[in-house]
Formats: C-alpha cells, structure tokens, sequence
C-alpha cells in the first residue's frame, strides 16, 4: 500500500468511517428477504493459507490517523459496537471512491456466516466493507495486485452498516462532511478483522508495534485465542 501522505479531510474521513458521524438516515424500504444461513465448518475457519499475507500484507503498514479512533477494548466491546459480526472469504477488490484525498477500496465478502447481529436486510446478503487504500494516482495498479492475491482462508470481520451512525464524537468532525454510503459496510476499526495465522489468530488488516506485538485494547485481545473458531465462538457467546 502507498504510504503517501493524507491531507486533513483525508484524516477526518477515516476517522467519520470507522467511528460514525452523524445521525442514521431515515429511509430503509421494505425489507428483501435475508439470504440462506450459512455455517462454516471449524476446519476452515481454523485453516492457516500461507499466501494469503501477499493479500493481506500491504494493508498492515501504518497508515497516519488510521488509529485516531481508540479500538475497542475487548471482543464483547467490538460486537455492541457491530451492525453484525460475519466469518467470511474476499471474493474481490474493486476501486469504490475517493473521500477527501484518500482512495477507498470496497472488499466483496462471499460464503458469508452471520456469528452476531443481522445482516442489513436493504442490501440483500450482499456485504462490500469500504477500507481506506490511499493515494488516487496509486489506486488501480494496487487493486490490480490485490486482484492478483485474493486470499483463500477466513476472517471474521466485526462490521458496522454505514447506514447506521452514532453522533459526532470526533472533536473538529464536521457532519456535513458525512461520508456514508449506506450500500457499504465498513469494519469498526483496522482492529476489528481477524484470520487465522500460523501459530494464532491475527489482526489481518492493521500494524502491530514496533515490535511486531499487538496493541492494546481488541488486537491485544483478540491475538491471545490459537484458534479462528474460538474467537467465533466467543462472539456467538455474546
């Protein structure tokens, strides 16, 4: 991912996407029928897919104000604050648009098992989560490598329909800047998408510390379980 640098609405809009700006909009219609249950095996939830990092490695870098939102603390802390907690594959990557100076990408989710909450029923079972990429002029050559690598293994992804919006809690957040698109999703935080790694489970999208150690609050949390399953069963718990 280009690290290049985001001006102030750029900074403003992630931290309007990941934390929520304004009031939900007042129009839904009538609700589409929710799709087929789905239920992954345990085996492939706990399936570790080497190559996957070549998806997964480019979103890790640090991305300047990615963390202005604080991450939830815990996992029971991340679910209150999802619309819906699903386990799912990237079926593909696609170019969504640009919020101040920043590029979006929209991920398309498949096989999707609804662990907590409801999917929004207006989108009919279709789950596209909006992650910040970076640089415009950089953006297709880097949805095209993403295109490349499309992971094979699970994540469970802790997602709130941007639909659904808390009031403004960012000082300086302007809600005339509302950036929502309500056919997307976007995670609650960089912390809040997990896989399975070699020897645990990790936050597949966000940096560690300088370390490599995880962060305090859900990534540290989270990181403790050997297991995808066990954190899916925890959120099941809720």
């Amino acid at each position: 991912m280009n690290r290049a640098k985001l001006g102030s609405a750029g900074l403003a809009a992630i931290v309007l996407l990941t934390a929520g700006c304004s009031q939900a909009p007042d129009t839904v219609n009538a609700a589409p029928a929710q799709p087929a249950a789905v239920q992954v095996p345990v085996d492939d939830l706990d399936s570790f897919h080497a190559a996957d990092a070549k998806f997964y490695g480019p979103m890790q870098g640090s991305m300047r104000g990615a963390l202005l939102a604080r991450p939830p603390a815990t996992v029971k802390a991340a679910t209150a604050e999802s619309t819906v907690v699903v386990a799912a594959r990237v079926s593909d990557v696609s170019l969504q648009r640009v919020i101040g100076d920043v590029q979006t990408m929209g991920v398309t989710l498949t096989d999707v098992e609804v662990v907590h909450g409801k999917l929004e029923p207006s989108l009919n079972g279709k789950v596209v989560v909006e992650l910040f990429l970076g640089d415009p002029g950089y953006a297709t050559k880097q949805i095209e490598s993403f295109r490349t690598t499309l992971p094979q293994g699970y994540g469970i992804w802790f997602l709130r329909w941007q639909g659904d919006k808390k009031p403004v809690t960012k000082p300086g957040a302007d809600p005339a800047d509302d950036p929502a698109d309500p056919a997307l999703y976007a995670v609650v935080h960089r912390h809040a998408m997990f896989t399975q790694g070699q020897t645990g489970v990790t936050n597949a999208i966000a940096e560690h510390d300088e370390g490599g150690r995880p962060m305090p609050g859900l990534q540290s949390d989270v990181e403790k379980l050997s297991k995808l399953s066990q954190l899916a069963d925890q959120v099941r718990a809720l």
